[in-house]
């Protein structure tokens, strides 16, 4: 999630005020448990460590890149929101929101091909 501007950075502190398990790390803003469980780069990190080795995630957007696609890719749209958003505490909170994605993001390829997509169609839908 870019919600910091154009900046490419993580313009908020490490966690973005949340502990363990729910600290939102880099520029996506995962939380360490997604980041833990299914980014090879983070795999047997403990809950606790979310401060000293999430501190990649946050600090470098190489690994933080490198996590977000390997995440999307395991987990698929609604699974990825569902975590991304909601967290451990409330895990179906970005379900729709992965839908929405996944509509947004279907009809975008459906008309890149044929050259009928442009920026109106996409955010007007």
């Amino acid at each position: 999630m870019l919600e910091n501007g154009c900046a490419f950075t993580a313009a908020f502190g490490a966690g973005n005020n949340k502990q363990n398990e729910n600290a939102e790390l880099g520029v996506y803003r995962n939380n360490w448990y997604m980041l833990r469980t299914y980014c090879d780069h983070f795999k047997g990190a403990g809950p606790g460590e979310w401060f000293t080795r999430g501190q990649e995630a946050h600090n470098d957007v190489g690994v933080a890149t490198k996590c977000q696609r390997q995440l999307f890719d395991t987990l698929g749209p609604d699974q990825f929101f569902s975590l991304q958003r909601g967290g451990l505490g409330n895990p179906g909170a970005g379900a729709e929101y992965g839908q929405y994605v996944r509509k947004y993001t279907d009809f975008a390829q459906a008309h890149m091909s044929d050259g009928m997509a442009t920026y109106w169609n996409v955010v007007s839908m």
